[in-house]
Parts: C-alpha cells; structure tokens; sequence
C-alpha cells in the first residue's frame, strides 16, 4: 500500500505524462508543422523550458525540460483508437493496447518492462480512446534514459508472442465484465446503442471474449498484427517527454530512441457516416442506476471545432 506522499508522487507523475499530451494534442492539430524545431508559447511564470519540433520519420514531438523536477515522464499518442476496430473484431485497438506490453525483440522478456518501472519508483498505463490510444509512464527522474529505450521498443519490434493472446483476451473481458455495473460505462453503452449503427463509435471498444476470437480463417493475432502495421506509424504518432535534462539533451533521446520507429505514412481512420441517424434528434433517455442516484445531463450535436482552436470558437 502506498504512503501518502508516494501516492502523491506518483499521481503527479502520471498527471504529467496525460497533460502533456493535451498540450500536445493540440500542438499536432496545427497545419504548418515543418520538419525542424517549432517556437512553443509559455507563461512568463512557467520557468520550465520547451522545444517542439518533428523528427525525420514524422513523429511530432514536444520536449518539456525542468532542471528541478525529481520525476520524469513520457507517453506516446496514436491517432488511431476504438475507431478504427474492424467490424469483425470489436475492441481490437483496446485488446492491442494490452498485448503491446509483453515483450519486444530488444527485451523479449513479459515482464521486464514492468519490473523495471516498478523498481526504480515509477508506474506505467496506457488507455484506447475514441480516436487515440495513449501509452505513458513516470519514474524518477534519473531513470528517464533507460525508460525511453524500453518504451520506444513497443512501436520498434513488439512481439505479440501468440502464447499471451489468450491470456489477454481473459484480460480484457475481466475489464468489460467488471464494468458491467458501473453507471458511467452502463450510460456510454446506451449512448452507444442510440448512435447510428454505421458510425464506429457506436461500436463495442472494449472487447470481450466473444469479439476478440478467431472467426473461421480470420485468426485474431493475424488481425492485431495487420491493425498494428496499418495504424501504428511514426507520421500518425506524438511523442511527449518531461526530465531533469536540458532541452538539447532530451532532443538527442527523442531522435536516438524514436527515429528507428517506421513512418509507413498511413492515414487516420475516417467516419464517413453522420452519428445520429437523421430526424432522431432531439432525443430523451432515461436510465435507470444501479446506485441510488439521480442526475440531468444535456448533450448538444455541433461541428468538429479542432482545426479552428486558434480562434477559440
């Protein structure tokens, strides 16, 4: 059980890890990205220091430098999350966030990435959004190098050993079966089922046993193997890291441990299909907790706003 000081900690450490890629996020939405550093606005009361800037294989990168931080942290964004689960594999993207995290050809063993987290006062996680999936660790700050090595590997040579597939199925149905009576995941449900049926996000993200098995000769691992080399792409990737180093020395990190990632230059997926099916708006529903609960929520239909966050519409 952790203290509350080391809670504290490593809370923090992980909170940086995710805020960097809200920043980031909206750094990767610009239009005018050129290879080389980009100029990264601050407050004049934030001391630390950043660079931005795109390596050769066109990742995008920000580097966060904080002489006087004891945590370091890192995380690495694909724009490509439950959205892009083929038809036949519901919950794909989620069942390869797991599988990524057993062994790569540089470290083959399951655990090592783990151990070493653990072991040097750190904790890692990584979540499958609708457009995203997002990998992320913190550790002390004299670790990050080492740290680095270990997770670029993911997106360098996994493994996706067929001996864990099974396993991992078993994993994320514990997921999807333990959510079954939490409120929040029973509302996105029926959201869900609301939504048209021909937009991907009215599809089933989390995976079961059910949807992540073979399908006749469609075998599931042949599945994950062709998701990851269809979406997992240095040009479709952000990379974030937060150290104790100077912007130059973090720099060189970025491009020795992140340019061998392959830029097999793919695209995002699309939703071509309008979300609600037209005329079923405005809609009410009302679903009944499984706690003694109450709330009113209105939820509005309106244009992607993203590519225009400059203006602040």
């Amino acid at each position: 059980m952790l203290s509350d000081s080391n809670l504290q900690s490593r809370t923090r450490g992980s909170l940086i890890a995710v805020l960097l890629f809200a920043v980031l996020a909206v750094f990767a939405s610009t239009a005018d990205i050129q290879r080389g550093a980009i100029a990264v606005d601050k407050s004049p009361n934030d001391e630390r220091e950043y660079r931005a800037l795109v390596l050769d294989n066109g990742m995008q990168v920000l580097l966060v430098s904080d002489p006087e931080t004891v945590r370091a942290a890192a995380a690495v964004n694909v724009a490509a999350g439950s959205n892009s689960d083929p038809a036949e594999f519901n919950g794909l993207a989620h069942f390869l966030e797991h599988m990524l995290f057993l062994g790569t050809a540089k470290y083959p063993d399951s655990g090592e990435y783990q151990e070493f987290i653990d072991s040097h006062g750190g904790s890692h996680n990584a979540y499958t959004a609708y457009e995203n999936t997002n990998y992320y660790f913190e550790i002390d700050a004299g670790w990050l190098e080492p740290s680095l090595d270990r997770f670029s590997q993911f997106f360098i040579a996994p493994l996706f050993t067929a001996d864990y597939v099974n396993r991992e199925r078993n994993a994320v149905n514990s997921e999807y079966q333990s959510g079954l009576q939490d409120d929040g995941r029973r509302s996105q449900a029926i959201l869900k089922a609301i939504l048209n049926p021909q937009h991907p996000m009215a599809g089933f993200s989390v995976g079961s046993l059910e949807t992540l098995q073979d399908h006749g000769d469609k075998l599931l691992r042949d599945a994950l193997l062709q998701h990851y080399d269809r979406y997992y792409s240095a040009n479709l990737m952000s990379l974030a890291i937060f150290g104790k180093e100077d912007l130059d020395q973090l720099e060189a990190w970025a491009r020795s441990y992140f340019s061998p990632v392959e830029n097999r230059n793919r695209a995002k997926p699309q939703a071509n299909a309008p979300l609600f099916i037209p005329g079923t708006l405005p809609l009410q529903v009302n679903i009944e907790p499984v706690r003694d609960a109450r709330s009113l929520s209105y939820e509005f239909l309106i244009p992607d706003t993203r590519m225009r966050y400059r203006e602040r519409p």
